[in-house]
């Protein structure tokens, strides 16, 4: 029974190691393929004209028109957005979010008049009191998204990877099952660090350079935690097994 035991937490760890590997794999994958044209409908927006004219259909060129604000709702729930109803002089309203609540959307209300900025169909920024806003739909920098994506990902599914290697080529030693353990609890605190720090750090934008020196400090805090945790659980175990 204990052979077995044993065998299935081999199988278990070789399967864990397999995933955690996949992750990192298909996450730097992605980051190698996508993040070095993500910022090419951020440029065609910034390249894009303004237009001469009120274009009768969605086109690449840029133009602006007044707003009245005819509703504004904010909310606190995690992964709803910030929203504010727009009507414009022809009667059409329309309905933008907003990633962040400021600096223009935390001052309207309703009656208030904003200038929008209309592109490819969409609204993607509003002004008001010479501030500006993106709207959710306004283009972005694509690379800064994808390696967020892979600070919050990579770090945890290489822990794990190689707390499996380790724990494979250390099977029966205890001092590996306390590392083990530690590495794994290190694995998830620092996923969850990961997927908090954008709120951490939400007001400096989706700026990557930001999200490392807000993550950064966590993970050097939770690493020495889980470094705590094992000294103090072999200087525990070296006691009790002293005579």
């Amino acid at each position: 029974m204990r052979h077995s035991g044993s065998l299935g937490g081999t199988v278990a760890t070789v399967l864990a190691l397999l995933a955690a590997v996949a992750v990192a794999a298909i996450t730097a994958y992605f980051v190698a393929t996508e993040a070095p044209g993500g910022t090419r409908a951020l440029d065609a927006y910034n390249a894009a004209p303004r237009c001469p004219a009120e274009p009768p259909a969605p086109a690449e060129c840029r133009w602006t028109r007044e707003f009245t604000v005819t509703g504004v709702h904010r909310t606190a729930k995690r992964g709803e957005l910030d929203r504010a109803f727009l009507t414009d002089p022809d009667g059409v309203r329309w309905e933008t979010s907003y990633p962040n609540s400021g600096p223009v959307l935390d001052d309207l209300g309703k009656g208030d008049r904003v200038t929008g900025t209309i592109w490819r169909g969409r609204l993607t920024e509003i002004a008001a009191n010479g501030d500006t806003q993106d709207t959710s739909v306004a283009p972005a920098d694509m690379r800064a998204r994808f390696l967020i994506a892979a600070l919050i990902v990579v770090p945890p599914a290489l822990l794990v990877a190689a707390a499996c290697a380790w724990r494979l080529a250390r099977r029966g030693d205890p001092e590996a099952t306390r590392g083990f353990a530690a590495m794994l609890g290190l694995a998830v605190t620092l996923f969850f660090a990961g997927l908090f720090t954008p709120l951490l750090a939400s007001a400096g934008g989706e700026n990557f350079p930001i999200m490392v020196a807000v993550w950064l400090p966590q993970a050097v805090v939770l690493t020495a935690v889980a470094r705590i945790y094992v000294t103090r659980k072999h200087t525990l175990t070296t006691r009790t097994a002293s005579p």
